[in-house]
């Protein structure tokens, strides 16, 4: 009996200890990546506004399991790739929204933001992903891998990006 009310006493208070430390962790995570490319940011924007064209660029996309709505160009464009949907929310010349929703986990929100320089026509694209996270010192502690998880196809996907568009100038 003795050891039992031990254990229950040190699990509440490794719980207690989780819980003061994850909440020195933000609720909010964001990882970003930039890239320059030599195009114009019309170009840019044109690629990136059209789901049609992520086959082109975005890392790990595989064709046959893509399939898209009706309108694959600007707000209301959905792409769904495995099980991961991707919803274009806003657009503007100077930035687009996305929102990615992997299968029952929460919905992430994905901006692109376009930065012209007119001479020579280099564009400066960032790329990132914001992740709201609840009290849950789990979620929290997994949150910590996040950068780790997307960062790596980000940039390749960027990289993607820019031999395409510079290939294509």
């Amino acid at each position: 009996m003795r050891f039992v009310k031990l254990g229950l006493i040190s699990a509440v208070f490794l719980f207690l200890l989780m819980l003061a430390f994850s909440s020195l962790i933000p609720s909010s995570v964001t990882v970003s990546r930039v890239i320059n490319i030599n195009a114009p940011a019309d170009s840019v924007y044109s690629t990136l506004n059209n789901l049609s064209k992520w086959k082109l660029w975005l890392e790990n996309y595989d064709s046959s399991n893509a399939s898209f709505t009706v309108n694959t160009l600007g707000k209301g464009a959905q792409l769904k790739l495995n099980n991961t949907t991707v919803t274009i929310v806003e657009t503007s010349r100077q930035s687009i929204r996305t929102i990615w929703q992997v299968g029952r986990s929460e919905p992430l929100s994905s901006y692109f933001n376009i930065v012209s320089n007119q001479t020579p026509p280099l564009t400066t694209l960032q790329w990132q992903f914001n992740q709201e996270l609840k009290w849950y010192p789990w979620e929290k502690f997994a949150a910590i891998f996040s950068e780790k998880a997307l960062a790596p196809s980000m940039e390749k996907s960027l990289d993607n990006l820019k031999k395409y568009l510079e290939q294509a100038k």
